[in-house]
């Protein structure tokens, strides 16, 4: 039993290790590096917009997000888990980004999100859902 929850709680720190490599890459906008945190059949759940699935329509979500003109955003994961089964956790948090609007005033937003990651036969850690949900008021 004991084997079992040192092996647990290595894969919460490989995830939360992975959440935070994928956020130092979002921060540098390095559209190659944060894609490669994404499993192949990944999806990314935003507000506002519909569901994006697999790696190449999440590269093209990504290279939304990561454009020099693109809202600065950062994350911080509040808990991380693993399953039973070692192949699937997650980490859950809040995040913060500011972006300018039509007119050139700046706008922040702030939320919370959920990140779905599968552990692939490597060791490596992919995220398989990224969902985000901001706290502003509709519009």
């Amino acid at each position: 039993m004991k084997s079992r929850q040192r092996a647990s709680r290595k894969d919460v720190d490989a995830i939360r290790a992975a959440d935070a490599a994928w956020l130092r890459a979002y921060v540098a906008r390095d559209l190659e590096k944060a894609l490669s945190f994404c499993d192949e059949r990944g999806s990314m759940l935003m507000p506002h917009a519909p569901i994006v699935t697999g790696k190449a329509a999440i590269r093209k979500l990504l290279a939304v997000h990561l454009a020099p003109q693109s809202p600065e955003a950062t994350w911080h994961p509040d808990e991380a888990d693993v399953a039973r089964s070692g192949d699937l956790g997650y980490t859950s948090g809040s995040y913060k980004m500011s972006f300018k609007n039509a007119a050139g005033k700046t706008v922040s937003d702030k939320g919370k999100y959920l990140i779905v990651w599968k552990k692939h036969a490597d060791g490596s850690w992919k995220v398989l859902f990224d969902i985000s949900n901001s706290d502003r008021p509709s519009t």
